[in-house]
């Protein structure tokens, strides 16, 4: 079966679901093993999660109920609610930000999560589509929301934008869209290619631990009428349809029973030619596979400020109802169910019912050996709670072809339940790092675990701040994403990071850059490395909110490949939030010979803060060198001052 979507679209597939064989592939760093990965966790049959949407009278959202307002029957027997959750995410617009975070953390407030999949298309739709997607993403995207590109059609292999909240990446991913007919394609392979792709789209975002999982589809047209899944006798199931139903079935199954509801959106949106009884087809299928899911389409219409108005009303008020089935075949049968509000004047909106599953029960891998949070933590293609953390990676130059990327982070190490001991805060601290690139090339997993003691003093020391680790992966130019989880046994936490490794063999380059302070040079340091490649004269901090009284110390690297006499210019402004410069230093460094191998220059200016006001601001970096007569290379840098004292 020829699928393209795979881990090409998403990165995040290839690494959930072979995350075990990548631990295998890679030398890990003072890994504790080197067997392979096993098969000991078998998913739950039994187990249904579905997620209710209660209105009142006018349509507006209600939240504030509990688990006794609720009552759910299947097949109109009384099922207990075995676990409940009540979600209400604020709805608020995006605000400008005065620039990019190079630092990111998993203590932000929960947002929505969206899958945004492309299907094939025209390339006059294609264009519409990307207008209306860059639309939601520009008005519609939370600050804490997540979300993700995918491809169910052909594309580049680097199509595509994994899950992040980073706006600009997805708009990027939304722009390099350009369509693929269907038309093109035998109804046969569009048929098997779509349900193939369908099916693990849908297995993937089922092990995602989320409330509401929204999936935009922006689609012409699906293949396979969801009413056949519902309609048909168990018997007849993946018999004489078609010999990849099984693969729709399944994807249904995945979808009904773990909160994803599907959005369907016709590209083409209004239009007079309705295409006769083949369009009416095409408008049943998309709008069944709305309703099958508890999701709703738009089709036939341009309204697609209204459509998203309500997409994120509907994934920011929700309750998540969790119980166990009496139904016990895996036949793919499809079973109803009657969720009930007991308050007067409510309506209710969820699915009518669920899709059993279908085939041999899932198998989750797990490695040996890796604690079993901190595992949890890094195979999940969002960032999760449990340990606070902050992370922070910047590429520097090294030997060969391979850049060195520093990687700090900074951890709660009171969320990680030492225990005091023997005069001591005793427990295991470990720490996974798993990277992915564009193409989805498998890059080695780094693992590194320690047995943690810290005196009483060091603890109360972390405690007030944070545990800061260094290390270092070794990567060649290219994007990437950078999962981090750290923690112990019983609970972890994780960061998901994208970055970028520029050509350090461009005529001119700059380095990531880091940052410290004197108070943030207090923080207690550990590295499982014993030398940090790049030449970092300090821990750089994931800090970037220091206080007037602080002394803020930068550190970048610049390298000129030219063979030619020449000067680099360096400048560094502290800009306000209106754009104004408040404060700048300019470095110069000069070839005094013609050089025989590549220029690296150094820079680490100190910036006092004393006199500067309170507020947000944003530190712009600008180098040039005098062998360019336009052009030079910028980063922005958003940092925050605090008074004294706060």
């Amino acid at each position: 079966m020829n699928r393209f979507i795979d881990a090409r679209q998403i990165f995040a597939i290839a690494l959930a679901m072979a995350i075990g064989a990548l631990l295998a592939d890679g030398q890990a760093a003072q890994s504790q093993t080197d067997q392979q990965p096993t098969a000991t966790f078998r998913s739950s049959v039994e187990a249904v999660q579905i997620t209710a949407i209660v209105t009142d009278a006018e349509g507006n959202p209600v939240a504030g109920l509990t688990q006794d307002d609720f009552e759910i029957s299947e097949n109109r027997v009384p099922r207990p609610i075995t676990t409940f959750k009540a979600v209400d995410i604020p709805i608020e617009r995006t605000e400008r930000s005065i620039a990019e975070s190079d630092v990111l953390g998993n203590e932000r407030p929960p947002g929505r999560l969206y899958l945004i999949a492309l299907d094939a298309m025209t390339a006059e739709n294609a264009l519409r589509a990307r207008a209306f997607l860059r639309q939601f993403i520009e008005r519609n995207f939370g600050p804490n929301d997540t979300a993700a590109v995918v491809l169910t059609t052909r594309g580049p292999r680097e199509s595509g934008q994994d899950f992040t909240s980073n706006s600009r990446l997805l708009l990027n991913a939304i722009d390099k869209f350009g369509g693929d007919s269907a038309d093109e394609w035998s109804a046969r392979m569009r048929e098997r290619n779509f349900n193939g792709d369908f099916r693990a789209l849908m297995a993937f975002m089922a092990t995602l631990p989320f409330g509401r999982k929204a999936v935009i589809l922006v689609s012409q047209d699906i293949p396979v009428d969801p009413f056949v899944v519902i309609d048909s006798r168990p018997g007849r199931l993946g018999g004489i349809f078609s010999e990849v139903e099984p693969d729709f079935i399944e994807a249904l199954s995945f979808a009904t029973r773990n909160n994803i509801a599907i959005y369907p959106i016709d590209p083409a949106g209004l239009t007079t030619d309705f295409g006769g009884l083949e369009g009416l087809e095409t408008r049943t299928r998309l709008s069944g596979l709305a309703a099958v899911t508890g999701g709703f389409s738009l089709i036939g219409s341009n309204n697609y400020a209204g459509a998203f108005e309500r997409l994120v009303r509907e994934n920011s008020t929700y309750y998540v109802l969790g119980f166990n089935s009496a139904e016990e075949r895996r036949d793919g049968r499809y079973t109803r169910i009657e969720v009930r509000v007991k308050r007067p004047g409510l309506q209710v909106r969820t699915v009518d019912g669920y899709v059993a599953p279908f085939g041999k029960p899932q198998l989750q891998r797990k490695a040996p050996g890796v604690l079993a949070a901190v595992w949890d933590a890094v195979a999940s293609a969002i960032t999760t709670s449990g340990v606070p953390m902050r992370m922070y990676a910047a590429p520097f130059r090294g030997r060969g072809k391979d850049a060195t990327v520093a990687i700090t982070l900074e951890i709660a190490a009171t969320k990680m339940n030492l225990i005091e001991r023997e005069g001591a805060y005793r427990g295991e601290l470990e720490i996974v790092f798993a990277v992915t690139d564009a193409k989805n090339k498998r890059h080695p997993i780094w693992r590194h675990r320690a047995t943690v003691a810290l005196k009483p003093e060091t603890y109360e020391r972390v405690s007030h701040s944070a545990l800061r680790v260094v290390s270092q992966l070794k990567l060649p130019e290219g994007r990437y994403q950078l999962r981090a989880s750290a923690g112990g046994a019983a609970v972890a936490g994780s960061v998901v990071y994208d970055m970028e490794v520029p050509d350090f063999r461009e005529d001119l380059s700059m380095s990531g850059i880091a940052l410290t302070s004197s108070q943030a040079r207090e923080t207690f340091t550990v590295s499982p490395h014993a030398k940090i490649d790049a030449n970092l004269p300090w821990a750089p901090t994931t800090a970037r909110e220091f206080s007037q009284d602080d002394t803020v110390t930068l550190f970048t690297e610049v390298y000129e490949n030219r063979r030619k006499p020449h000067t680099v210019t360096f400048t560094i402004e502290l800009r306000n939030t209106a754009g104004r410069v408040i404060g700048t230093q300019v470095s110069e460094r000069k070839a005094a010979t013609k050089p025989k191998d590549v220029s690296v220059y150094s820079f680490a200016p100190n910036l006092l803060l004393e006199e500067v006001p309170p507020g947000r601001y944003v530190l712009h970096v600008d180098v040039q060198s005098s062998l360019d007569k336009r052009g030079s290379l910028t980063r922005d840098i958003p940092i925050t001052v605090r008074a004294n004292g706060t």
